[in-house]
């Protein structure tokens, strides 16, 4: 038997804890919508990023009471969902109403919770509590809901979870529809692992799969957001657009659906796992970029450009009108002419003016001359306002006033702290917020300055290994910024340098940075320890056992020592999916005496 479903799924622009904007957005989205459901993402009413407030009995109710104006104020009837915090006795859920007819018709609630929401949301609710909401006994654990003679079902489970097992048991039941409400971010290929996961379910249970992500406009304090909107049917995307590359926050499609036969769901059958099959050399074939995770280049570079300026943009949305400045210290190396770049582009996005970009030179008596030349025509390239404060004197009169003479660390973390000092007041001068220029892999190996370059208001780098910094480079250099093409493409092919002292190189204290990136990838993504290590280099990067050796004990020695400054280090966003920043990636205390 052919039904026909008019499917809608929005992602409105929201605002971090706007209770009132973000229920007026969902109004706007329902009262325009002709279609028989509307699918909002999971917490879309108070986004995902509320933190300590989802604590706060003030903010739940509140929450509550929106939700409540939402369901009275609109003039949709049809079924929608409403992500969002909720108050059940003694728990709080990560929840979703489901409301028919203006009425609340059921509860569904995230039960995979990462450590991180369990701080704030209970994931186990006994099977026979009722929860009154709006006056209303309701089964939290509803698991059906039927419109236009089509069975419906809803998780909030993130694509990596169980959702084989899941969708097998909703499909035994008789769901003919699965509506997805996730949390989900962004990072290099998430967008196909979303699609190939979603076409791969609808195929294999013979449903139709709905998803929304959180829009673009969700916080990048952590991760960046697509607002992805997809419908499958049949294994085939049949509608599918994102807030972040489409610049849409809304799509509608109406499905026509065969109803499935309790015969036809007896014959579903969840698919076994395939075993992986044994490689005698499990090293032989592995990428000395693991970082791409297997894409070309510039398609990478690409994708994670389009990442990092969205996370900009969302920054610089945040801040108040007359905070809006972006202030970044520009030294010719790679890592700042980044930062610098992405800033540019974000405000030519927001269609603010480049000069609202304050390109900032601070060279000393131990910057190299084509290093500050490369700085000031970047600075003028994107039509910044450009200051030159050479920072010898401030440097001299520092170094006077605690009596220290010698050229070791002291004398290189004062330049790091002083170009800091700057570049904080500035922001006060003239109302913006300083972004930091840091890379993953400076962080990992501790090659900042604490208190100096490691500290900012933004770490845009801070996600980005220094191999994957030089690639974007190189691709903006070919691809965006052609009439800056040749000073680009020379910084991404520089060695790179803090130039602290005279002809310095960072390779020189660190060893080559494709290693380094090669053992944080494993270190992190794959839990590799010294054996792995010792097994893979010799092979992937053709050096001796020895060397191998001096690079794993450096990087371990290295990356426990400089824990400390980890723990402090400012927002940014992780675009790779690995984070070292301590509120959502890799945790150890700063005090740490680990046995590298």
């Amino acid at each position: 038997m052919k039904k026909v479903l008019n499917i809608a799924v929005a992602t409105p622009l929201i605002k971090v804890g706007n209770l009132k904007y973000n229920a007026d957005e969902i109004i706007k989205v329902l009262d325009e919508s002709k279609a028989d459901l509307v699918l909002f993402p999971e917490l879309n009413l108070t986004s995902l990023y509320c933190g300590d407030l989802f604590l706060k009995d003030e903010f739940l109710d509140r929450t509550l009471e929106e939700a409540n104006r939402i369901i009275k104020t609109t003039k949709y009837s049809g079924l929608f969902t409403i992500g969002l915090p909720l108050k059940v006795n003694q728990y709080v859920i990560n929840g979703l109403l489901v409301v028919n007819n203006n009425k609340v018709i059921g509860i569904e609630m995230k039960e995979t919770l990462t450590l991180e929401e369990q701080r704030y949301f209970d994931d186990f609710i006994y099977s026979e509590m009722n929860v009154n909401i709006f006056g209303k006994d309701l089964d939290p654990f509803g698991v059906l809901y039927k419109l236009k003679g089509l069975y419906l079902a809803i998780t909030l489970d993130g694509m990596y979870g169980a959702l084989d097992l899941n969708n097998y048991y909703l499909s035994q039941l008789g769901a003919d529809v699965i509506l997805h409400a996730s949390g989900d971010y962004e990072v290099l290929d998430s967008g196909s692992v979303k699609v190939k996961t979603l076409t791969e379910l609808s195929s294999r249970f013979n449903q139709v799969y709905v998803y929304a992500s959180p829009s673009k406009s969700e916080s990048s304090s952590k991760y960046v957001y697509a607002g992805d909107m997809i419908i499958c049917q049949n294994g085939e995307v049949i509608k599918e657009a994102t807030n972040l590359y489409d610049n849409e926050n809304y799509i509608e499609l109406a499905v026509e659906l065969n109803k499935k036969s309790v015969f036809e769901r007896a014959d579903i059958r969840s698919s076994e796992s395939a075993e992986i099959p044994t490689v005698d050399n499990e090293f032989i074939n592995l990428s000395p970029y693991p970082f791409l995770e297997g894409n070309d280049p510039f398609v990478a570079a690409n994708v994670l450009n389009t990442l990092l300026v969205q996370a900009m943009i969302k920054k610089i949305e945040s801040m108040p009108k007359h905070l809006q400045k972006v202030i970044i210290g520009v030294s010719g190396g790679a890592d700042s002419t980044l930062a610098l770049l992405v800033a540019e582009q974000a405000l030519e996005k927001m269609g603010l003016p480049p000069t609202n970009l304050i390109g900032v030179s601070m060279p000393s008596e131990n910057s190299l001359e084509i290093s500050s030349k490369r700085a000031l025509e970047l600075i003028d390239g994107v039509k910044a306002t450009k200051l030159v404060i050479p920072i010898d004197k401030h440097l001299k009169v520092h170094l006077e006033a605690i009596n220290h003479t010698n050229l070791d660390t002291a004398y290189e973390n004062a330049q790091a702290r002083i170009r800091t000092n700057i570049l904080m007041d500035l922001c006060n001068k003239y109302g913006g917020f300083m972004v930091g220029p840091s890379d993953l892999s400076e962080i990992a190996l501790g090659f900042t300055t604490y208190n100096g370059d490691a500290s900012s208001m933004y770490g845009i780098n801070s996600g980005i290994p220094k191999t994957m910094v030089l690639t974007i480079l190189e691709f903006l250099s070919k691809e965006v910024y052609l009439d800056l093409e040749k000073v680009i493409y020379e910084v991404s092919q520089a060695k790179p340098s803090p130039e602290l002292l005279k002809n310095q190189v960072t390779e020189d204290v660190l060893g080559r940075y494709d290693i380094n990136d090669f053992i944080l990838y494993h270190f992190i993504k794959n839990d590799w320890g010294r054996p792995e290590f010792l097994k893979a280099l010799p092979e992937v990067f053709k050096i001796d056992l020895d060397e191998a050796k001096v690079y794993v004990n450096r990087f371990l020695r290295r990356f426990y020592q400089n824990q400390f400054k980890r723990n402090v280090l400012p927002e940014g966003p992780n675009v790779l999916d690995i984070s070292l920043n301590p509120r959502d990636g890799f945790r150890l205390a700063g005090d740490n005496e680990v046995d590298y």
